[in-house]
């Protein structure tokens, strides 16, 4: 009872019986001369008129019993979710992704989950804490707000890219709530339940934290989705072919036939082709195109799908090279490297003597080719190993009387195989590795049959330890490494074991060695990553020669307002750049000074396609997946008419009973009326 001093109207119930003991009646025998005007009455007995008297007398009593209950308003306890007293922390998810544009009943999603959000904070009292948290979860979500405040930001709640697993939200909003010193912690989630993001079974159950998911109903819809796009050449030099192949996946129960696919590099619309692709399948289509200028450019991939969008178009910026640049340094004339590239379109060759290098400008070149050095000074081995680690390729070819010592440590310091002993007798290639990304592509049908392998004099003997990472591209029948890549910070360090000297080996003089060496030169280029997805925050490497310090350069969107100062760090001589959510809008951006006055590089940024599969989970199957996941403290909204903060104080509330009360108080008098009125009209005559 919530108010147990009104059952002292119970007195009350004496006056009905008071009245019943002095108005009782007693029959009395009547004599008419003539009954001929009595005969339409009907007969009452004694026994009857009793009853009667005691039913009206039942109903009075429990009407007045009935109207003091409904005034004590009597109740059912809630003893599994009956709140504490200490208030409540509130914390409210909306997911706010692009889904959420999809139509329900009465409007948007978005409109819906707004409308369920207010219905949520109208349940609890203005004095309690509420947090608005989205996909985006920015710092200023996580702070808690008055009520008026939480409406106040939800009517600024927009659809946005990001589009986090449910879990990682959680998370998070558990970790919040987990900091309030409100007695009761309360999370609610507000979604369509999109299949690809509502990621159940690795949802956090905490036992403090008390979960409502408030599913909304989403119909599904055909989609077509551009996913990636990777290029036939890992290097990026004007005038160059490049075959870009485009992944498309097809999200709905219908087969597409002749979907055009356009490909545009600054704005021109330079190639397209028609793909098909069968219900829920993926499909490559191939569009080679031409660069035909160097610089930064500013590429998208672009199809036609309705009514999901965003997903219809794919960006990529080429850092573009005009020609890249070739040190050789030597220690001994090398008149074979100098026949291949000098006067080559794409290569730029330069040479130095072991006696004159220019430290400095060391870094200005992609390839670097040390012949035949007696000895690896230190100095040179440290500028060296920051030209590499920065992204830069080293080819290194030992002399036979070299300082096995001097190279040894500079090998060290690059990771790369150590040498060893001298062999004095010949060896023969007997392999070379196809799978290694030296000789990617370069090869067709049986190598074995149609290409001749070298034939080595002397060599050295390689040794290599557990923390290098080598990748043998020329093997002997010995079993010995020939020629090795080994990685090193963002660059390549490879190794012949020979030199390359027609009395030492026949290499140099083969159809092998123009690929291998060319090669070696055009992987050399360090583009950093054509394409990021936004999202998911990883750290973007930037092309090799952007160096800055936080601060001194700037990401902008051409055509646009948008402008932003990129958190910007080092690593082994490389630039990369964390986009801590700054950037919200897929396009193609540019990199540029503070002072804006040139472009250093481009990036590409494009939306999650996580969202792109627009399959939802049913309410049913969200329950389901509750109770197999074992999320005892996570409950799901019934599909209901009645507004949600009726039904949340339902939940969390006694179950009042004063409605009843009230409804069996009129029943009993309608019970009264009945028996006074109908019941009179139905007497017979007396006896």
């Amino acid at each position: 009872m919530m108010h147990p001093l009104f059952l002292i109207g119970l007195v009350a119930v004496a006056i009905p019986i008071a009245v019943h003991l002095f108005n009782f009646r007693r029959y009395k025998k009547v004599y008419f001369s003539n009954v001929e005007y009595l005969e339409q009455l009907q007969t009452e007995t004694r026994k009857q008129s009793r009853l009667r008297e005691y039913l009206i007398l039942a109903a009075r009593i429990l009407a007045i019993v009935f109207l003091v209950l409904a005034f004590a308003q009597p109740y059912i306890p809630n003893k599994k979710n009956k709140l504490k007293e200490g208030g409540c922390a509130i914390s409210v998810y909306i997911d706010n992704s692009y889904s959420m544009e999809n139509t329900g009943s009465e409007a948007s999603l978005l409109e819906m989950a707004k409308e369920k959000a207010r219905e949520i904070v109208a349940a609890y009292r203005p004095s309690d804490q509420f947090q608005l948290l989205s996909n985006d979860a920015p710092g200023s979500q996580f702070r808690w707000l008055s009520r008026d405040e939480f409406l106040s930001s939800l009517d600024e709640l927009e659809t946005t890219s990001a589009a986090p697993r449910m879990s990682e939200i959680a998370a998070k909003q558990h970790d919040f709530l987990s900091q309030s010193a409100a007695e009761n912690k309360l999370a609610y989630v507000v979604s369509d339940f999109q299949s690809s993001t509502a990621d159940l079974d690795a949802y956090p159950n905490d036992s403090l934290i008390a979960t409502t998911f408030v599913h909304l109903e989403a119909a599904a819809v055909d989609n077509i989705s551009i996913d990636s796009v990777l290029f036939s050449s890992p290097v990026f030099l004007k005038g160059s072919q490049v075959v870009a192949t485009i992944y498309i996946s097809n999200h709905g129960s219908q087969t597409i036939e002749n979907l055009p696919v356009k490909l545009y590099c600054d704005d021109k619309e330079r190639a397209i082709a028609s793909v098909d692709i069968s219900s829920e399948g993926v499909q490559s289509v191939d569009i080679p195109f031409t660069i035909e200028n160097s610089g930064v450019l500013n590429c998208r991939i672009e199809t036609t799908d309705y009514p999901i969008t965003f997903d219809d178009r794919f960006y990529f910026s080429l850092n573009v090279s005009e020609r890249l640049s070739m040190l050789v340094v030597e220690g001994r004339e090398q008149p074979y490297a100098k026949k291949l590239f000098e006067g080559d379109s794409l290569v730029v060759y330069h040479s130095s003597t072991d006696r004159n290098i220019d430290f400095k400008s060391l870094p200005d070149h992609n390839f670097i080719l040390l012949n035949e050095l007696q000895t690896i000074p230190s100095g040179l081995a440290q500028t060296l190993q920051s030209f590499v680690e920065s992204g830069g390729s080293l080819l290194i070819v030992p002399a036979l009387d070299a300082d096995v010592s001097s190279y040894n440590q500079a090998l060290q310091a690059l990771h790369a195989p150590q040498l060893g002993t001298l062999v004095q007798h010949p060896a023969k290639a007997s392999d070379i590795n196809l799978q290694a990304s030296l000789y990617k592509g370069v090869f067709a049908g049986n190598v074995g049959e149609n290409v001749e392998l070298p034939t080595v004099q002397k060599y050295f003997k390689t040794t290599t330890t557990a923390a290098s990472v080598v990748e043998p591209a020329i093997v002997l029948a010995t079993g010995d490494a020939y020629l090795t890549c080994t990685p090193c910070g963002s660059g390549k360090v490879y190794l012949i074991a020979s030199p390359l000297q027609t009395e030492q080996t026949d290499f140099v003089q083969q159809a092998l060695f123009v690929p291998t060496l060319y090669n070696m030169a055009l992987y050399s280029q360090s583009i950093g990553q054509t394409y990021t997805i936004m999202g998911n925050n990883n750290p973007v490497l930037l092309p090799a020669g952007i160096r800055s310090t936080e601060g001194t350069l700037r990401l902008t969107l051409p055509g646009t307002s948008f402008e932003c100062i990129p958190d910007l760090r080092q690593s082994n001589g490389r630039t990369y750049l964390y986009p801590h959510n700054q950037v919200s809008e897929a396009g193609c951006y540019s990199i540029t000074p503070a002072d804006g006055k040139e472009v250093l590089g481009g990036l590409a940024f494009n939306y999650s396609r996580l969202e792109s599969d627009m399959h939802f989970l049913s309410r049913n199957l969200v329950e389901k997946l509750v109770d197999d996941n074992h999320l005892g403290n996570c409950s799901v909204v019934k599909n209901s008419s009645k507004p949600l903060d009726q039904y949340i104080r339902s939940q969390y509330e006694n179950r009042p009973l004063w409605r009843w009360c009230v409804a069996l108080c009129l029943l009993m008098l309608a019970a009264e009326i009945i028996l006074l009125k109908w019941w009179k009209e139905g007497k017979s005559k007396p006896e």
